[in-house]
């Protein structure tokens, strides 16, 4: 067994109208993505690169009642061997995160919380990671100015401006605009051109941050207006240069977070993979084969596996 399945931003919620993971369609394909892992004797272990649930907008012990199937499916993954880890995000940030990751990380059934961690003390804040030798993987928000003070010590996120929208946009789902996401996609196609225009006329302060907020509210957002090189090239640069300065030749960085899936090789010796995310209409995934050093994205049409692109 030499391949590691490593996904992220399934965002499992109540199975609510606020649930995305299901109200996409996704939880009837993640099943029989399940039985295919757990069937494929080359998979060695999945990694879970954060927002495995969607803590802003649904409480834990709904999440856990309604997915019972689901756990069911992970369980048999310890009868074939296969290691399932979870490295969480800021959607799924965990309480008492400094002391769970530091002295005592936890199995949740079959899963394995990661047990590497880095920490700010300055700041109180602390982001999960999983690395093996020349694989780095973690969520990735910790380059998100907007949303990387999720992860204090304590699991709080007072001030996140990302969590409020998250909140809002549940909220109104909640009330039985279960396509709000994709109304608000609608709507912005329609308008942007127009705020544009707008924008152009208007300098003063207020209107900047007007237009800051409207553009920049979360990389998974269509309103995104950066080119995501603050994870693309910064990120993947930073978190490979740990890995090479211990003797690595080539390394592997995979993020989630931004829901935009890719492989990009950043320069000779690091290439950048994210995983995307099971809310949209194709859920996808990266496979990294140890044997080969390689990495593939991969979508999942609910029969079979579709490569999309592969580096190495």
């Amino acid at each position: 067994m030499s391949k590691t399945i490593i996904l992220s931003d399934l965002h499992i919620g109540d199975m609510s109208d606020a649930d995305d993971f299901y109200t996409s369609g996704n939880f009837e394909k993640f099943i029989p993505f399940l039985e295919f892992i757990e069937k494929d004797d080359d998979i060695e272990k999945i990694v879970i690169a954060g927002d495995f649930f969607e803590l802003w907008q649904c409480k834990v012990e709904k999440i856990l009642q309604m997915y019972v199937e689901l756990w069911k499916i992970f369980l048999k993954f310890k009868r074939t061997g296969k290691q399932v880890i979870y490295v969480p995000g800021n959607h799924d940030s965990l309480p008492f995160a400094k002391l769970v990751y530091k002295v005592a990380p936890f199995p949740f059934g079959p899963i394995q919380l990661t047990d590497k961690s880095d920490v700010d003390e300055e700041k109180k804040l602390i982001f999960p990671y999983y690395t093996e030798h020349n694989l780095w993987i973690e969520h990735g928000h910790r380059f998100d100015k907007y949303n990387r003070d999720v992860s204090t010590f304590a699991g709080g996120h007072k001030g996140v401006l990302g969590r409020f929208i998250a909140q809002t946009i549940g909220f109104v789902e909640r009330l039985g605009a279960k396509d709000i996401d994709e109304q608000l996609e609608k709507l912005w196609d329609e308008t942007k051109s127009l705020w544009s225009k707008l924008k152009k006329k208007f300098t003063s302060p207020f209107y900047k941050i007007a237009g800051n907020l409207q553009s920049y509210v979360t990389p998974a957002s269509v309103e995104y207006a950066g080119d995501y090189s603050e994870y693309d090239v910064e990120g993947s640069t930073i978190l490979g240069k740990r890995l090479l300065d211990k003797g690595m030749e080539k390394v592997f960085v995979v993020l989630g977070h931004t829901h935009k899936p890719k492989v990009v090789q950043i320069d000779k010796r690091i290439i950048y993979a994210n995983s995307g995310s099971w809310v949209g209409k194709e859920p996808t995934f990266c496979v990294f084969d140890d044997e080969e050093k390689s990495i593939a994205l991969y979508e999942w049409n609910g029969k079979k596996l579709i490569q999309i692109d592969k580096r190495g």
